[in-house]
């Protein structure tokens, strides 16, 4: 009996020496694959109407769009008014729960999450088994990229219950083979340990690696655990990261596309999965793409969901590219510059906090164990970038803990120089104690308001 047979929950077994996860749809000749959206935004929009969905029908009238035969594939989406998060806000308040931009009646879903809710009111998100079965098969193209093979053992830390993106990493881990430990994520020191005195027992395979991972490393150095002994050696970023401009874009959100592309590691960018989305760079003045390798709003218009959504702007910077890729995929790759609420200005220069992070890794002192640091949103274009930061050096008589107020100044000096080599702007800089900023079991607050 075929694993496949034994194992109706999980994809058939892969030579686990072929490069790619699924190698007709990542290595499609770009024009038949081109053919394949113009298809399957044809059948978006047909449902649309036929369904109907009131926000998205609304969009496409706007545009002039009464049927489906008006519309001829990927081309005539730049004529379409983007949506945006506020719009389903919006349309879930005004027709409770659920709004009205689904395609899919909630009931016939097997799947409910909510976003994060860190820029707004969380919005619900319905998975039906198709739509979960499209982002598992995403996510195990993203695996097998960064080398994970079935029989693997990880672990995340993901939030759980009702946001959604915990339990769609969960399972697609499970769909692909690996053996998933999922520990809570480390809101506590208790909750921290917990995880870390685990991995002592059950070693994952693939050391840890997300948001919350200088937690666990900073835990694991209080409670004297070699990390070694929990698997949090040799950590590095997965494939791709550090090649070209801002990061590669490997994902669109959970209410939209949670795992739309992935990193090759040959290549800048991460390839898109364009066989079920059409992901743009969209200048949001004219609704129209800007030029490849120019940042614009990532919009994505989902393609072959039970549940989908047309024209999407995460509001994000996203820049696009096509040059050819020698790992064999033929898509066009991503890069993503980060959310717009997290871009800063300051002194003339507009910059991302991940471009700020960069320069403050630059200083040892930083980043041992983990790097914590929080910088308060300029109020003026004209003053000095401020920033708080936690360190970790030897004072004069060999203690550790920031030292005194000359090598304070200092270290302060050297970190104010990195920011202004690598960003060119001015900063003060204030030095804290291990220990003084708030930690986040998930995603940390970097950006503070002026006080």
């Amino acid at each position: 009996m075929t694993t496949a047979a034994r194992d109706p929950l999980g994809p058939p077994p892969r030579d686990p020496a072929q490069a790619h996860w699924d190698p007709a749809a990542q290595t499609m000749d770009p024009e038949l694959r081109r053919l394949l959206q113009d298809q399957r935004v044809k059948e978006l929009v047909a449902r649309v109407i036929a369904t109907p969905v009131p926000l998205f029908g609304a969009k496409l009238a706007e545009a002039g769009i009464s049927s489906a035969g008006d519309v001829t594939g990927v081309d005539d989406l730049a004529a379409i008014p983007l949506t945006v998060k506020q719009d389903l806000r919006d349309s879930e308040a005004a027709v409770p729960p659920w709004g009205e931009y689904r395609f899919t009646d909630p009931r016939a879903c097997v799947r409910l999450g909510t976003s994060t809710g860190t820029t707004g009111a969380p919005t619900i998100t319905a998975w039906t088994r198709h739509d979960i079965w499209v982002e598992y098969e995403s996510g195990a193209r993203n695996w097998w990229r960064m080398g994970y093979r079935p029989g693997m053992i990880v672990t995340h830390a993901h939030p759980a219950y009702l946001y959604g993106g915990g339990t769609m990493l969960q399972g697609s881990y499970e769909y692909f083979g690996l053996l998933s430990i999922w520990v809570p994520p480390p809101d506590t020191d208790e909750l921290a340990e917990q995880a870390v005195r685990f991995w002592t027992r059950v070693r994952p395979d693939i050391p840890f690696m997300g948001f919350a991972t200088g937690r666990f490393l900073e835990v694991a150095d209080k409670l004297g655990i070699p990390r070694a002994d929990a698997g949090l050696t040799g950590l590095k970023a997965p494939p791709g990261f550090g090649l070209g401009r801002g990061m590669p874009l490997m994902t669109a959100g959970a209410e939209c596309y949670a795992y739309v592309g992935g990193p090759c590691g040959q290549s800048a960018g991460a390839h898109i999965h364009e066989d079920w989305a059409v992901v743009q760079a969209v200048d949001p003045a004219t609704g129209r793409e800007v030029p490849d390798g120019e940042w614009g709003n990532l919009v994505v218009t989902t393609l072959d969901r039970d549940n989908g959504l047309l024209r999407y702007d995460l509001e994000e910077a996203c820049a696009i590219v096509r040059d050819p890729c020698p790992c064999g995929e033929t898509s066009a790759r991503g890069m993503w510059g980060g959310r717009f609420k997290d871009l800063l200005s300051c002194q003339g220069t507009r910059f991302q906090v991940a471009e700020l992070e960069a320069a403050l890794r630059s200083v040892p002192e930083l980043v041992s164990p983990t790097l914590e640091y929080q910088v308060v949103r300029p109020a003026g274009d004209d003053r000095p970038l401020r920033l708080r930061a936690e360190a970790v050096v030897a004072g004069p008589s060999g203690t550790s803990g920031v030292p005194a107020a000359a090598s304070r100044e200092a270290l302060a000096q050297r970190c104010a120089a990195a920011i202004s080599e690598n960003l060119g702007v001015s900063c003060h800089i204030e030095l804290l104690e291990r220990d003084t900023l708030p930690r986040a079991g998930y995603k940390s607050v970097r950006v503070v308001e002026e006080e």
